[in-house]
């Protein structure tokens, strides 16, 4: 009878052990599939991350030198010219030079029967003689004109919020059809003490060096009058730039996420704009729009390795 139930006892015993083994098998098969549900979700979850963020091209802030300049249209005319007349009556003996002629001053021109000579006054260019050899002149008679064209002038308005601002001596450049290339150098040597009630502008001169004699009186030429020149100015390419309701906008990466971001503007040049505040020196700003761009996104960027 001990003998019978010992027996049975040790089967109760390994069918115990059989089933916590059992169980524990299963608990463990439960515990790994849960464990690789979890570990694919996050990988799947990071992966669906990756493949949503949004790529942008950025560039950073730089310095630069940026001038702020009024741009208008003017005519050039000569600084120094003349109409040489006949100083009292007689008979044309001589044209001693040619029309289209430059001339140094004190050159003799034409000889008069019973008058005086006429000379240059100054060095310069000869029109088209108005006379002939043999013609007959009266007192004040118009022979020719001479025009000096080293330097020119050329005369221009500006808006009257720009008073304070305007100063003789400021530097001019101009640029003339004929030469599209070429820059020619001038400076500012008169500033009208009023302005135009009609126009409400202010009426400038400027000097203009004419190198080469390249410029002739009665072009229209392109102006830039620099007011000052800015050594140190934050700039981004104007493609950067949003159009707000109050101003300009741009959009920057702030921890690998879009921020819109208001910024104050000056000038724009060749492309290039001057912010004036709103940006710092080396700031990632998002240089392409797409309508996908939405602030707080997350986003992978590019910066723009070429120059601009």
């Amino acid at each position: 009878m001990l003998k019978k139930f010992s027996i049975q006892h040790i089967k109760f015993a390994n069918l115990k052990n059989f089933c916590i083994f059992f169980v524990s098998m299963i608990c463990i098969l439960i515990l790994a599939i849960f464990i690789k549900i979890i570990i694919h979700q996050h990988f799947f979850s990071e992966s669906q991350s990756e493949e949503n963020l949004i790529q942008v091209q950025t560039i950073r802030v730089k310095e630069a030198s940026m001038p702020e300049l009024i741009e208008t249209v003017g005519q050039l005319t000569a600084k120094e010219e003349l109409k040489l007349k006949a100083g009292t009556s007689g008979r044309i003996q001589y044209l001693l030079v040619e029309s289209g002629s430059w001339v140094k001053k004190g050159t003799l021109l034409a000889n008069i029967i019973a008058a005086p000579e006429v000379y240059a006054p100054f060095d310069g260019y000869l029109t088209d003689w108005q006379v002939k050899p043999g013609e007959y002149v009266t007192t004040g008679t118009e022979l020719i004109e001479l025009v000096n064209t080293d330097f020119l002038s050329i005369t221009y308005r500006v808006p009257e919020c720009y008073a304070v601002r305007l100063q003789i001596g400021q530097p001019v450049q101009i640029f003339v059809k004929a030469f599209h290339n070429k820059i020619f150098q001038g400076f500012v040597n008169f500033v009208s003490p009023v302005v135009d009630t009609k126009a409400h502008t202010i009426l400038v001169r400027a000097t203009i060096k004419n190198t080469n004699r390249n410029l002739l009186p009665g072009m229209l030429a392109h102006i830039r009058h620099f007011l000052e020149v800015h050594s140190k100015a934050l700039i981004i390419p104007e493609l950067c730039l949003v159009f707000g309701i109050d101003g300009y906008d741009v959009f920057v990466i702030v921890d690998s996420k879009i921020q819109k971001r208001a910024i104050r503007i000056g000038e724009k040049q060749d492309g290039r704009v001057h912010v004036t505040s709103g940006l710092n020196l080396g700031e990632p700003v998002v240089l392409v729009h797409k309508s996908l761009i939405q602030e707080g996104k997350k986003v992978s960027c590019t910066d723009w390795a070429e120059d601009w």
